[in-house]
């Protein structure tokens, strides 16, 4: 039976060594800009870059919307002395009754490589499991991301297998495979 509890009083705010991992702020929509402005860093995401500031102003508010309604949990990656979000990590597409949800990565291209998403990760993996409940993480990785890949791999995750056209991208106007990872619970780091 599954006891998922996505029934917050508030936003769930996490911290790891060098982050707080928080809900986002209306003030965010400028470094939010500049993480979704860079085409590197949205390559394997199913939208394009964003062209407008009126663009990361409406994300705000669909990123406090879908929590407010339980559709996802986005947290801000942001420096513990600047408050600067770098980056989002969410919790999304939750089974209530299967227990499980997938996970997304992004993170501002100047921050790449310095094990900044491990890092988090391991903090919003920790909540999934500890706090609301889940049995089951999912990611859902483009075959050619190979930075995505190997951090989860590194994180525990276990290739499953590839999806067929699981995901339609915008840009291409094509349907795209998705390599699937797996972390059970039980099998946690």
């Amino acid at each position: 039976m599954s006891n998922i509890n996505l029934e917050f009083d508030k936003f769930p705010q996490l911290e790891s060594k060098r982050f707080n991992l928080r809900e986002v702020k209306e003030h965010d929509y400028l470094s939010l800009y500049e993480i979704y402005s860079d085409e590197d860093a949205v390559k394997y995401q199913q939208t394009g870059a964003m062209q407008t500031i009126e663009q990361a102003q409406k994300a705000v508010q669909a990123f406090l919307r879908g929590f407010r309604n339980r559709k996802f949990i986005r947290w801000c990656i942001a420096e513990k002395e600047s408050d600067r979000v770098i980056g989002l990590i969410t919790l999304h597409d939750f089974n209530i009754s299967n227990s499980h949800a997938e996970i997304g990565f992004m993170l501002n291209k100047r921050y790449w490589r310095q094990n900044i998403m491990g890092e988090v990760a391991k903090e919003i993996i920790r909540f999934a499991f500890e706090i609301i409940g889940l049995n089951r993480i999912e990611a859902l990785i483009h075959p050619d991301n190979i930075a995505s890949i190997k951090l989860s791999e590194k994180l525990g995750f276990q290739r499953e297998g590839l999806i067929k056209e699981a995901a339609y991208n915008l840009r291409t106007d094509e349907y795209e495979d998705r390599v699937i990872f797996g972390l059970i619970k039980k099998n946690k780091k």
